[in-house]
């Protein structure tokens, strides 16, 4: 798979994670670095910040499977396993 359709999916699995969070977030600060890092194609500090916006936040089960997709297509496998893990035991 080329490069920019490998992006194209992990763009669109991090959109789906930061979908799930309400609109009102989009002034917190981390919310505010995701888009930034994803504007810029830093998909995995991108990551980063949504992961970072959960620990105070409550958020849901298709939250961290969306993060467990795109850190499965990044090759993160580490992150991948934690955030299968999150999403049976919140």
């Amino acid at each position: 798979m080329d490069h920019s359709k490998l992006w194209t999916l992990i763009r669109a699995d991090l959109a789906r994670a930061r979908s799930t969070v309400p609109g009102v977030a989009a002034s917190h600060s981390t919310i505010d670095q995701y888009q930034d890092f994803l504007d810029h194609n830093e998909f995995e500090l991108a990551c980063d910040m949504l992961e970072a916006y959960a620990e105070d936040h409550c958020v849901s089960r298709d939250f961290w499977l969306a993060l467990r997709d795109a850190a499965t297509k990044m090759h993160l496998s580490d992150r991948a396993s934690r955030y299968e893990d999150y999403s049976t035991n919140p």
